[in-house]
């Protein structure tokens, strides 16, 4: 039977305490990799993602650390390979937005939102690379949004943050991969996680957002999950420099 191995793998999953992270995280240890589950400030979700983690029969451990500041995330790379070894994966999951049009956006919500979406996959891909480079191995994986390319999703500030992810992955894939380190791009819509729930928190609306969506139902984080473990595995050898669409349809590009 065919499976998806990444029992000799190391991960490292950005945003990783809820959400689309924490399904990652779930998924990657139920493929048999070691799992880092970074999070900037809630201590109390990140350790029971690693206590399920555990349950499962899995190695797990969580590293606080904000991406959008250089040194932390250093450091965050620095606790995973003094904890595991080494990093095989890299996962740029975490990201932040704030509803809102370009006439009610401050500066500094702007601001934030780029250093976090974009800058920290950017350090975080830095951090990474001392330890991937050598053994002319790994796979990263940008989580992006349907955003980048209808513009929708939180605002202007966060469909360029993420479009600008494209770009990034894009150039990274031409120059990693003859290094052999694969880049690659997911990017989902209509996800029912915390943030999905607070925009569309009355039934009825979310029954209006399925009928967007020709497979007539809502994603799961574990849609995204199961897809980012694919990448990061064997399995996804030969894809690289790909944005892959995770809609049920709702977005044809």
């Amino acid at each position: 039977m065919l499976t998806i191995d990444l029992s000799s793998k190391v991960a490292l999953i950005t945003g990783a305490s809820r959400g689309i992270g924490r399904s990652i995280a779930r998924t990657y240890a139920q493929c048999g990799a070691k799992v880092a589950v970074n999070y900037a400030n809630n201590t109390q979700n990140a350790l029971e993602v690693v206590q399920e983690i555990q349950n499962l029969g899995g190695e797990a451990l969580a590293v606080q650390g904000n991406v959008s500041n250089s040194e932390e995330v250093k450091e965050i790379c620095e606790q995973v390979v003094q904890k595991f070894g080494k990093i095989d994966i890299l996962v740029n999951n975490a990201g932040v937005t704030s509803r809102k049009n370009i006439e009610e956006l401050s500066l500094e919500e702007i601001e934030r939102t780029f250093k976090v979406n974009l800058f920290g996959p950017f350090y975080c891909v830095k951090g990474v690379l001392p330890y991937m480079l050598p053994s002319q191995g790994g796979s990263i994986i940008n989580i992006a949004s349907t955003g980048a390319y209808t513009g929708g999703g939180g605002g202007p500030h966060y469909a360029a943050s993420k479009s600008a992810m494209i770009g990034f992955t894009r150039n990274l894939a031409r120059y990693l991969g003859p290094k052999g380190i694969r880049t690659n791009v997911l990017a989902p819509t209509l996800i029912v996680t915390d943030f999905l729930k607070k925009l569309y928190p009355k039934p009825e609306d979310q029954k209006k957002l399925i009928l967007q969506v020709p497979l007539r139902r809502l994603g799961q984080p574990e849609d995204v999950g199961y897809m980012a473990a694919f990448l990061a595995s064997d399995l996804g050898s030969f894809i690289n420099g790909q944005i892959i669409i995770l809609d049920g349809g709702r977005t044809f590009n």
